[in-house]
């Protein structure tokens, strides 16, 4: 069993010195420890700025229409069951700052994610009261 959630890739800049492996791994859907990732690998694609998006298949939802030019979305809804797995394989190749958000379509609406530091490691995000009450 799984929860219909939306996975947004966010300003995912991957590390020059990274670029060969991570398009390799998309372009083969293949490589150490990647068997799990193969829905997230055919569907994910570099987009004109050189951050990870997705290019959606005729039967994948987006709660975005695909970009005119190049076809991409930044998010995809789906079964993300690897959700973890893929946020561990990024964080070893992007910079700092990128994010992976994901979004609930399940009645909680539920919001969790993964921040990037460039330098290999992650942090869990999710949602949290700030600031003081109007």
């Amino acid at each position: 069993m799984g929860y219909l959630t939306t996975l947004y890739l966010i300003d995912i800049k991957i590390k020059e010195e990274s670029i060969p492996i991570v398009e390799r791994a998309l372009k083969t859907k293949k490589g150490r420890g990647l068997t799990s990732l193969q829905y997230f690998l055919s569907r994910a694609v570099f987009d004109i700025g050189g951050c990870l998006s997705f290019k959606p298949q005729e039967d994948d939802m987006s709660p975005y229409e695909p970009d005119s030019d190049y076809g991409d979305v930044p998010a995809l809804m789906a079964k993300w069951y690897e959700a973890e797995k893929i946020a561990s394989w990024i964080k070893r190749h992007s910079e700092k700052g990128g994010q992976i958000i994901l979004h609930s379509n399940e009645g909680d609406g539920a919001a969790w994610g993964w921040e990037f530091d460039g330098k290999g490691r992650m942090r869990e995000l999710a949602l949290c009261s700030v600031g003081k009450w109007n």
